[in-house]
Protein backbone atom coordinates (compact mmCIF):
# COMPACT_ATOMS: atom_id res chain seq x y z
CA UNK A 1 0.00 0.00 0.00
CA UNK A 2 2.85 2.38 0.80
CA UNK A 3 4.55 1.73 -2.54
CA UNK A 4 1.31 2.24 -4.48
CA UNK A 5 0.77 5.46 -2.53
CA UNK A 6 4.23 6.60 -3.58
CA UNK A 7 3.57 5.62 -7.21
CA UNK A 8 0.28 7.54 -7.12
CA UNK A 9 2.03 10.62 -5.68
CA UNK A 10 4.79 10.51 -8.28
CA UNK A 11 2.21 10.00 -11.02
CA UNK A 12 0.15 12.94 -9.79
CA UNK A 13 3.28 15.09 -9.68
CA UNK A 14 4.09 14.17 -13.27
CA UNK A 15 0.56 15.08 -14.34
CA UNK A 16 0.84 18.37 -12.50
CA UNK A 17 4.00 19.45 -14.35
CA UNK A 18 3.08 17.98 -17.75
CA UNK A 19 1.80 20.45 -20.30
CA UNK A 20 2.47 21.59 -23.83
CA UNK A 21 5.15 23.92 -22.43
CA UNK A 22 7.01 21.21 -20.55
CA UNK A 23 6.80 18.98 -23.63
CA UNK A 24 8.38 21.79 -25.66
CA UNK A 25 11.04 22.37 -22.99
CA UNK A 26 12.00 18.69 -22.69
CA UNK A 27 11.86 18.17 -26.47
CA UNK A 28 14.29 21.07 -26.94
CA UNK A 29 16.60 19.75 -24.22
CA UNK A 30 16.38 16.20 -25.57
CA UNK A 31 17.02 17.43 -29.12
CA UNK A 32 19.99 19.51 -28.00
CA UNK A 33 21.55 16.49 -26.31
CA UNK A 34 20.86 14.19 -29.27
CA UNK A 35 22.22 16.72 -31.75
CA UNK A 36 25.26 18.08 -29.93
CA UNK A 37 26.23 16.69 -26.52
CA UNK A 38 25.87 12.95 -27.13
CA UNK A 39 27.68 12.86 -30.51
CA UNK A 40 30.55 14.86 -28.99
CA UNK A 41 30.68 12.51 -26.00
CA UNK A 42 30.58 9.49 -28.31
CA UNK A 43 33.56 10.82 -30.26
CA UNK A 44 35.44 11.67 -27.05
CA UNK A 45 34.75 8.28 -25.47
CA UNK A 46 35.88 6.40 -28.58
CA UNK A 47 39.35 7.85 -27.98
CA UNK A 48 39.72 6.22 -24.56
CA UNK A 49 37.18 3.38 -24.74
CA UNK A 50 37.96 2.08 -28.22
CA UNK A 51 35.58 -0.16 -30.13
CA UNK A 52 33.93 -1.61 -27.02
CA UNK A 53 32.96 1.86 -25.80
CA UNK A 54 31.53 2.78 -22.42
CA UNK A 55 29.53 0.07 -20.66
CA UNK A 56 26.23 1.94 -20.89
CA UNK A 57 26.19 1.49 -24.68
CA UNK A 58 25.74 -2.24 -24.28
CA UNK A 59 22.57 -4.08 -23.44
CA UNK A 60 24.39 -6.56 -21.23
CA UNK A 61 27.95 -7.48 -20.38
CA UNK A 62 29.71 -9.66 -17.85
CA UNK A 63 32.12 -8.35 -15.23
CA UNK A 64 34.95 -10.06 -17.14
CA UNK A 65 34.02 -8.16 -20.34
CA UNK A 66 33.67 -4.92 -18.41
CA UNK A 67 37.01 -5.22 -16.63
CA UNK A 68 38.78 -6.36 -19.82
CA UNK A 69 37.58 -3.17 -21.50
CA UNK A 70 38.05 -0.58 -18.76
CA UNK A 71 41.45 -1.93 -17.73
CA UNK A 72 42.69 -0.74 -21.14
CA UNK A 73 41.58 2.85 -20.53
CA UNK A 74 44.20 5.44 -19.65
CA UNK A 75 43.98 7.43 -16.42
CA UNK A 76 42.81 10.41 -18.50
CA UNK A 77 40.15 8.23 -20.14
CA UNK A 78 38.88 7.01 -16.78
CA UNK A 79 38.78 10.61 -15.52
CA UNK A 80 36.85 11.71 -18.63
CA UNK A 81 34.34 8.87 -18.16
CA UNK A 82 33.80 9.79 -14.52
CA UNK A 83 33.55 13.52 -15.26
CA UNK A 84 30.84 13.02 -17.89
CA UNK A 85 28.85 10.65 -15.63
CA UNK A 86 28.96 13.21 -12.81
CA UNK A 87 27.89 16.14 -14.99
CA UNK A 88 26.12 16.13 -18.34
CA UNK A 89 25.01 12.50 -18.16
CA UNK A 90 22.84 13.43 -15.16
CA UNK A 91 21.14 16.11 -17.27
CA UNK A 92 20.79 13.58 -20.10
CA UNK A 93 18.89 11.17 -17.82
CA UNK A 94 16.59 14.02 -16.74
CA UNK A 95 16.14 15.12 -20.37
CA UNK A 96 15.02 11.81 -21.82
CA UNK A 97 13.00 10.84 -18.73
CA UNK A 98 11.29 14.23 -18.71
CA UNK A 99 10.59 14.00 -22.42
CA UNK A 100 9.03 10.55 -22.07
CA UNK A 101 7.11 11.38 -18.88
CA UNK A 102 5.60 14.68 -20.03
CA UNK A 103 4.44 13.39 -23.40
CA UNK A 104 3.10 10.19 -21.86
CA UNK A 105 1.34 12.07 -19.06
CA UNK A 106 -0.39 14.46 -21.44
CA UNK A 107 -1.49 11.55 -23.65
CA UNK A 108 -2.68 9.36 -20.77
CA UNK A 109 -4.56 12.34 -19.31
CA UNK A 110 -6.49 12.51 -22.59
CA UNK A 111 -6.91 8.74 -22.95
CA UNK A 112 -8.16 7.76 -19.49
CA UNK A 113 -10.40 9.43 -16.91
CA UNK A 114 -9.10 10.47 -13.48
CA UNK A 115 -8.90 7.48 -11.15
CA UNK A 116 -8.20 4.98 -13.94
CA UNK A 117 -5.23 2.88 -12.84
CA UNK A 118 -3.77 2.95 -16.36
CA UNK A 119 -2.90 6.59 -15.75
CA UNK A 120 -0.19 5.34 -13.35
CA UNK A 121 1.75 4.09 -16.38
CA UNK A 122 3.35 7.53 -16.66
CA UNK A 123 5.63 6.62 -13.75
CA UNK A 124 7.36 3.92 -15.82
CA UNK A 125 8.88 6.74 -17.90
CA UNK A 126 11.14 7.92 -15.10
CA UNK A 127 12.42 4.46 -14.17
CA UNK A 128 15.01 4.27 -16.99
CA UNK A 129 16.45 7.62 -15.90
CA UNK A 130 16.70 6.42 -12.31
CA UNK A 131 18.39 3.22 -13.47
CA UNK A 132 20.70 5.31 -15.67
CA UNK A 133 21.75 7.37 -12.66
CA UNK A 134 22.32 4.16 -10.66
CA UNK A 135 24.31 2.70 -13.55
CA UNK A 136 26.42 5.87 -13.69
CA UNK A 137 27.17 5.79 -9.96
CA UNK A 138 28.07 2.12 -10.07
CA UNK A 139 30.02 2.54 -13.31
CA UNK A 140 32.21 5.38 -12.14
CA UNK A 141 32.82 3.54 -8.86
CA UNK A 142 34.10 0.55 -10.84
CA UNK A 143 36.16 2.70 -13.21
CA UNK A 144 37.70 4.64 -10.32
CA UNK A 145 38.69 1.35 -8.67
CA UNK A 146 39.65 -0.61 -11.78
CA UNK A 147 42.81 -1.96 -10.14
CA UNK A 148 40.68 -3.59 -7.42
CA UNK A 149 37.78 -5.34 -9.19
CA UNK A 150 34.47 -5.38 -7.32
CA UNK A 151 32.61 -8.18 -9.06
CA UNK A 152 29.39 -7.82 -7.09
CA UNK A 153 29.13 -4.16 -8.15
CA UNK A 154 30.03 -5.11 -11.71
CA UNK A 155 27.09 -7.54 -11.80
CA UNK A 156 24.80 -4.86 -10.32
CA UNK A 157 25.99 -2.42 -12.97
CA UNK A 158 25.33 -4.92 -15.76
CA UNK A 159 21.87 -5.60 -14.33
CA UNK A 160 21.14 -1.84 -14.08
CA UNK A 161 22.21 -1.38 -17.70
CA UNK A 162 20.06 -4.24 -19.02
CA UNK A 163 17.09 -3.12 -16.90
CA UNK A 164 17.47 0.48 -18.09
CA UNK A 165 17.41 -0.52 -21.76
CA UNK A 166 14.51 -2.98 -21.30
CA UNK A 167 12.32 -0.55 -19.37
CA UNK A 168 13.24 2.29 -21.75
CA UNK A 169 11.84 0.25 -24.64
CA UNK A 170 8.69 -0.49 -22.63
CA UNK A 171 8.33 3.21 -21.72
CA UNK A 172 8.45 4.11 -25.41
CA UNK A 173 5.66 1.60 -26.05
CA UNK A 174 3.62 3.17 -23.26
CA UNK A 175 4.23 6.61 -24.74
Amino acid sequence: ALSMGLVAKVSAGLYKVSSLWTIILFTALYGYFIGTIMPAESAASSVYAGDWGPPDRHFFYTPAELYAAISQWSAEGRAAYIQFRLSLDIVWAVAYSGWLATITSVCLRQAFPPGDRRRLLNVICIVPGLLDLSENFLGFTLVANVEQPIYFLAWLTAFATASKWSILVFAHFVM
